[in-house]
């Protein structure tokens, strides 16, 4: 035998191992799934309880004293309904570090607030230690988080193939090559199995079962138009989730809706409903408030520093486009030599330009020089996030964006925002190219067609990186 071999039968029998070890999960994947949404939710209970405790002992040394008790019985419910309210014990969220942290935090504060507003208002939480009651809220976040931490990379590296979404494509094999993706999709050629769809017939109704039995999403991909109807009808017999693929050329619809008795495609979205203006406007006062306490003395020291390096006033105030293309008031620092200040925007600012002071140069490679445009997020002329306002006369190649651009007045249907979509994918700088406004404007229809609130939180935090950047001159 030779020396390859003697390690080569090992290796294949831990293969196999590992392989039957993966076939036995799979069996029980629901079940498992299951235990995972109930554990985490034990856990972070736990964690709620432990922090009590822990609490108790850091106040009083002593873990019997205090209003521990109290509150983890006026804490764990509303935790729990609010965590439940945010999809935190989804599988997609438990698979993810930053969505499963993101969530519990603001389950944690959310039922805080809530609770202890009420309990405290209404007299009933007089007996409650304050100080340890706040104790008790950060210590939950810590651990919470810690627990989320250690959960998600136990789940990745023991339960990978458990909690990643199993999909399922029937296909006719045309394209076949091309529509192989992730390990977790399956592929299923109907020609060669020998799968017909005749839904008077119980066995192709057991045949298909089996085919996309645990699937999470079952696709049709057929090139076949009639094909690709018949399996259509036959899948909405079967109970499953299922979703065809359409060529629709270059159309990107975001929804469906319906008309008389058509199908329509949702291929845009105006302005935020009701509801979602006013969920974006809380978070936007909320965060805004909360960054001004550590922005406003950074503010107040760079408008110093403005006013020492050059002659003139520390803000630059400049009419903007805002929301239905109503103008307002941008707040900036100045970074400009006053008497060659462009007051229209007419001429964007290049590397090496002339007319950018010395502090003004350190101002916009940190984007500091933005920070006063928070206090046009709480005169609500701004949001947070949202497409980045321009100036009047901004122009690419010698002429204005909206004569480059059909679609650039469509980005005005929400608030300019501080950050958005375009600069966290670099998209920023000088505009002297018709190529350079195109891909701004295609990345702030984007924002606008799939906003969320989880959309305008990821922005934020992915902002933090980009906030000094090479194009920012």
């Amino acid at each position: 035998m030779s020396e390859l071999s003697v390690f080569d039968v090992p290796d294949r029998k831990q293969a196999a191992g590992r392989l039957a070890n993966v076939a036995r999960l799979e069996r029980y994947r629901h079940v498992i799934r299951c235990g995972l949404m109930v554990g985490a939710a034990a856990v972070d209970l736990a964690a709620i309880g432990g922090a009590g405790v822990l609490s108790a002992f850091l106040r009083f040394s002593d873990v019997s004293a205090g209003s521990w008790v109290q509150s983890l019985v006026l804490l764990s419910p509303s935790y729990l309904v609010m965590a439940l309210a945010l999809r935190a014990y989804s599988i997609a969220v438990l698979g993810s570090l930053g969505r499963s942290v993101l969530t519990s935090f603001l389950a944690i504060v959310g039922s805080s607030a809530i609770t202890f507003s009420i309990a405290f208002g209404l007299k009933v939480g007089e007996e409650l230690s304050r100080l340890q009651t706040g104790m008790t809220i950060v210590l939950a976040m810590f651990l919470i988080a810690a627990f989320r931490l250690v959960g998600v990379r136990l789940i990745r590296r023991t339960l990978s193939s458990i909690v990643e979404p199993r999909i399922v494509v029937l296909t006719d094999g045309e394209g076949l090559e091309r529509r192989a993706g992730h390990r977790m999709t399956f592929l299923v050629d109907v020609h060669r199995a020998g799968i017909v769809p005749e839904l008077a017939d119980p066995r192709f109704f057991d045949r298909l079962g089996h085919a996309v039995r645990d699937a999470d999403r079952v696709v049709l991909a057929f090139s076949d138009s009639g094909e690709r109807l018949a399996w259509t009808e036959a899948m909405r017999q079967t109970g499953v989730d299922a979703e065809v693929v359409a060529d629709l050329g270059e159309v990107r619809p975001i929804a469906l809706s319906r008309w008389e008795d058509h199908t329509t495609l949702v291929v845009s979205r105006g302005p935020l409903n009701l509801g979602e203006r006013l969920l974006k406007r809380m978070f936007d006062l909320l965060v805004a408030s909360g960054m001004l306490l550590v922005a406003g003395p950074v503010i107040a020291v760079c408008a110093v520093l403005v006013k020492l390096d050059s002659p003139g006033p520390a803000l630059f105030v400049q009419d903007r486009t805002g929301r239905n293309n109503r103008t307002y008031r941008c707040f900036k620092l100045r970074t400009m030599r006053t008497d060659l200040t462009d007051k229209h925007g007419g001429i964007s600012a290049s590397r090496g330009d002339s007319r950018i002071t010395r502090i003004g140069g350190f101002l916009r490679r940190t984007s500091l020089d933005e920070l006063p445009q928070l206090f046009n997020v709480l005169l609500g002329d701004m949001s947070l996030v949202g497409p980045r306002p321009h100036a009047l006369g901004s122009r690419a190649e010698g002429a204005l964006f909206w004569e480059l651009v059909p679609e650039y007045w469509s980005r005005h249907a929400m608030k300019p925002g501080v950050t958005g979509l375009a600069q966290v994918r670099g998209l920023r700088g000088a505009t002297h190219s018709r190529e350079d406004i195109e891909r701004r404007v295609a990345a702030d229809l984007e924002y606008i067609n799939d906003w969320s609130l989880w959309l305008d939180i990821k922005i934020l935090v992915m902002t933090v990186r980009v906030a000094v950047h090479s194009n920012a001159y």
